[in-house]
This record gives C-alpha cells, sequence and structure tokens, in this order.
C-alpha cells in the first residue's frame, strides 16, 4: 500500500485520547472510540442496508438503493476521514447507548474497518449506480457489507479489525506506537 494511505491511518488526531485511560488493565495513551456506539449505528446501518437488499430482491425495484447507498458511502467517508463524531448514522448510535458506560477500543483499526465500507459503499456507486450493472456483483458487494455490519452489531465481531491485524502481522502495514485494544481483546496486535 502506498505511503500516503498509511500516513492517512496512522493520523494522531483521529479519535479520542482520554488521560489516564485504562483498557483490560493497561494504559490506553492511543486515540479510543467508543465501542458500543459503533455497535449500535452498526445495527442502525445493517437495519436499513438490509431493508433495502431484500426490498431490492424481491421487487427488482432499485429506487431506495440511489438514496441508501449515498448515504452509507458519506457516512462511511465521515468516518474515515474526519471521525465517527461526524457520522449522521452515528449520532443516532450514540443517542440509543448514551446512559450506558462506554467501552473505550483503540480508533486505528476501527478507521480501517470503515474505510473498507467506504471501499465497498464507492464499488456499488460505481457498479450499480453509475454502470447500472445488475445481478450478482453488486448483490456480493452488499451481502459482504451487511455480514460485517451484522458482525460487528450483533456478534461484537470487527472484520475489518481482524483484518487490520492480519496485515499487521504479515508487514503489509506499518506497526503503530501503541498498540490499540479490540473489543474484549478479540483482534489486539500481540
Amino acid at each position: 500500500m502506498g505511503s500516503s494511505f498509511l500516513t492517512f491511518l496512522n493520523m494522531k488526531t483521529y479519535g479520542t485520547i482520554i488521560p489516564n485511560l485504562e483498557i483490560h488493565g493497561k494504559p490506553a495513551p492511543y486515540p479510543v472510540v467508543n465501542e458500543r456506539a459503533i455497535r449500535a449505528t452498526a445495527g442502525i446501518m445493517f437495519l436499513l442496508g438490509f431493508f433495502t437488499f431484500t426490498t431490492i430482491f424481491y421487487t427488482k425495484d432499485y429506487t431506495l438503493m440511489y438514496a441508501v447507498v449515498p448515504a452509507f458511502w458519506l457516512d462511511f467517508l465521515l468516518k474515515s476521514v474526519w471521525g465517527p463524531q461526524y457520522s449522521f448514522f452515528g449520532h443516532i448510535g450514540r443517542k440509543i447507548v448514551s446512559n450506558q458506560k462506554p467501552e473505550y477500543v483503540g480508533a486505528i483499526q476501527k478507521r480501517f474497518a470503515w474505510s473498507l465500507g467506504l471501499i465497498m459503499a464507492s464499488s456499488m456507486i460505481v457498479i450499480a449506480m453509475i454502470f447500472q450493472i445488475k445481478g450478482l456483483l453488486p448483490f456480493s458487494i452488499c451481502l459482504t457489507c451487511l455480514t460485517f455490519m451484522w458482525m460487528e452489531s450483533s456478534l461484537g465481531i470487527c472484520v475489518g479489525c481482524k483484518i487490520y491485524n492480519y496485515l499487521l502481522k504479515k508487514g503489509v502495514l506499518q506497526e503503530p506506537a501503541f498498540q490499540p485494544a479490540c473489543p474484549g481483546g478479540s483482534c489486539c496486535i500481540k
């Protein structure tokens, strides 16, 4: 991957640094995000995406796609570039969990996961909306994205975080200065 993409992923200003924060008994001096809000947001996006997917599948009416895909693209762009605090779906997710104690996780691997969502949404805009390709290819991309959102919201498994961890282990991505925590320690950098 290009050095500009690595620089983008390793920007220090992404996420929130909370002084004296500990996660799983270890100091967390790196930027973090609230996992509970992220899971709630993924659930909202999954429901909207699943409704759109099934509507298109059963009715063959693609009208709803022309609103939902750009909304997902914009939300992933806002989360990936500026942070989850700018996500309009995230605003709803944060409101839903506002009375719960935050569960902080590293921001860098979540950013990578949202970048994958942005790539999938961008692919859908080009393939399904611009070139009007219908069938297996756009359905596969959509189903992959829906599966990732379902796993995040209902199982607490961040597939993008696991891919990030794998790419770190293989030396494809540069190791960050600090080892960010994952939800439940499921994909932490060893």
